[in-house]
């Protein structure tokens, strides 16, 4: 079993990048390096609550990060970067860095996937971890191709695309939802060994359009229906290494 892909997502809720290969420290180094700030409420911005944040594209050149929405392009150093995105997302926001030792706090919309369309769905706050802009511990996730294979065949084309579920590993696996079985167990990609902590519960962000899919829920009802509403694996890593597309991974 080997690597078939690898993401960074510079920007925290925007669409990422792909990379042939990266260091790997506390965690893939740029991954939701930056996050947008909306200066009134002072929350992390997030699809899980602005689902337009998924039309948006980033990824790093040198030390700068450019991103991309509404067919433009813009640097994180450029002085008119806040707003322009102000405008793009039509309130207030600056483009952060986290900042050490800080937790920021994000709005989710609390959703099992079974209305299609709730009036009044919960929403809920809960904090990143200390100097990241993480939704948890865990700073790396890896989802296999045969689950999102699977979810493809299973219900819908679209619905088991890469870019819904946001990883960082893709791994080439035979078996869908192989991957539930290495929680607890330590793997070894490349020079780095890696912790997997859990699997990975899933959201109101998979239900979000994006490209040329509308927004539909099917995906988070059937993950909610069928596997405790869980696809992918969270991780952290032991070691600090490389890893890149093609190596082994080996399951310890």
């Amino acid at each position: 079993m080997n690597v078939n892909q690898i993401w960074r997502y510079p920007v925290k809720s925007l669409q990422g990048e792909q990379l042939a290969s990266t260091q790997v420290e506390d965690s893939i180094p740029g991954d939701r390096g930056w996050g947008i700030i909306d200066t009134s409420t002072g929350l992390l911005l997030s699809a899980k609550r602005v689902p337009k944040l998924f039309d948006g594209q980033a990824r790093i050149d040198g030390t700068d990060c450019i991103i991309t929405f509404g067919g433009d392009e813009i640097t994180s150093r450029d002085p008119k970067i806040d707003s322009r995105l102000s405008s793009w997302l039509e309130r207030e926001v600056t483009l952060s860095e986290p900042t050490v030792g800080e937790t920021k706090s994000i709005e989710i919309e609390w959703d099992d996937g079974s209305d299609e369309s709730p009036d009044d769905p919960d929403i809920f706050e809960f904090s990143t971890s200390p100097g990241w802009f993480f939704d948890s511990s865990s700073s790396l996730h890896l989802i296999g191709t045969a689950t999102l294979a699977f979810l493809d065949k299973r219900i819908g084309k679209g619905s088991g695309d890469v870019r819904r579920f946001r990883p960082n590993i893709v791994a080439g696996t035979k078996e869908p939802f192989e991957e539930n079985n290495w929680v607890g167990k330590n793997l070894v990609i490349g020079d780095t060994e890696i912790s997997v902590k859990k699997r990975t519960d899933r959201c109101i962000v998979i239900t979000r359009a994006f490209g040329d899919y509308e927004s539909s829920r099917a995906t988070l009802r059937y993950l909610s229906a069928n596997h405790d509403r869980e696809a992918g694996i969270s991780m952290s890593p032991i070691t600090s290494g490389s890893i890149a597309v093609g190596d082994r991974i080996e399951v310890q």
